[in-house]
């Protein structure tokens, strides 16, 4: 107990006023030694007790049990610490994961099924939507995306590529005929996704490796793959779409590559986004491997990562 007492009492202050700064001024020590208590703590259960980013402290699961055993006496805290030696070696808790819908469906249900499986002291809590979330503020373990990390705070694993094509309709090209150069494409009407970094603008890179840039017309704008693609078959405008996307309607010849010498620029990737890199739980560890392993075998749809 000797050697968690003082630790345990910078976590108590630490998660009353959500602060480092604040949890120092009370406990009437610096800043530095605060987090240096806490780093010892976490480094001796193998635990994150906090998220830290640019904007906040956020108390972790794992946190808020040590501090509710605290409270309890010391033979709570005695088996709290068993138990949380018992944590490092078998997943338990609950996982919470977000992801796109039309990804987390074609992708996710596989790995989640396996992961449940084979962890079944985890509860898993999975949501697929396409709404941009904010990870530590709404209580995520970790979130899937495709595209690039904009969160500094953040670290971000590259799992693997995802490649795009620009398409269309044999209806939208009959009508609007095939464009030839990527500066065709200004006048034409695009349905474009609401989330996408490159927003209303096709970037690409030709053939001679040039790059350039277009600034497109929008028909329509969406923050659903499943919308921009039944747009796109429609005839209603051109898109951007990745490939597990539009692979199977590329195939039934609903919809046809526009400009294939031109590659869609940047390259993006699938992405796991976790908060701390220092000292990721095992339940989420675990998954990361499952999802690494899975997508890595996946068909030819996705690539998996080089790097």
């Amino acid at each position: 107990m000797s050697l968690y007492a003082n630790g345990f009492e910078v976590i108590r202050k630490v998660a009353k006023h959500a602060s480092f700064t604040k949890a120092a001024i009370e406990l009437g020590v610096s800043g530095a030694a605060v987090s240096r208590q806490v780093k010892i703590l976490e480094e001796r259960l193998g635990l994150v007790l906090f998220h830290r980013t640019t904007r906040s402290v956020v108390v972790t699961e794992a946190s808020k049990k040590l501090i509710d055993t605290l409270n309890r006496g010391d033979d709570e805290v005695s088996h709290l610490l068993e138990r949380l030696a018992e944590g490092k070696e078998r997943p338990t808790g609950r996982l919470k994961i977000n992801a796109p819908m039309g990804f987390g469906e074609k992708f996710l249900v596989g790995p989640i099924a396996d992961y449940a499986r084979l962890y079944p002291d985890v509860i898993v809590e999975a949501e697929f939507n396409d709404k941009r979330v904010h990870l530590v503020d709404e209580g995520y373990d970790l979130v899937v995306r495709i595209g690039t990390l904009e969160d500094s705070g953040l670290i971000a694993k590259r799992l693997c590529d995802c490649p795009s094509h620009l398409c269309a309709s044999p209806s939208f090209i009959e009508r609007y005929g095939t464009p030839k150069t990527p500066e065709d494409l200004r006048t034409l009407p695009a349905v474009i996704y609401t989330n996408s970094s490159s927003g209303s603008t096709f970037n690409y890179r030709s053939t001679l490796g040039q790059h350039g840039s277009v600034s497109l017309k929008a028909a329509i704008y969406a923050n659903s793959a499943s919308m921009l693609l039944e747009s796109a078959v429609r005839g209603v405008g051109f898109a951007q779409l990745p490939e597990f996307v539009c692979q199977q309607n590329l195939e039934d010849g609903k919809l046809i590559k526009l400009l294939p010498d031109n590659e869609i620029m940047p390259r993006r990737g699938i992405y796991v986004i976790y908060p701390d890199k220092r000292f990721l739980p095992l339940k989420v560890r675990k998954f990361i491997d499952i999802l690494s392993d899975r997508l890595g075998k996946d068909s030819n749809i996705i690539a998996p990562n080089s790097m």
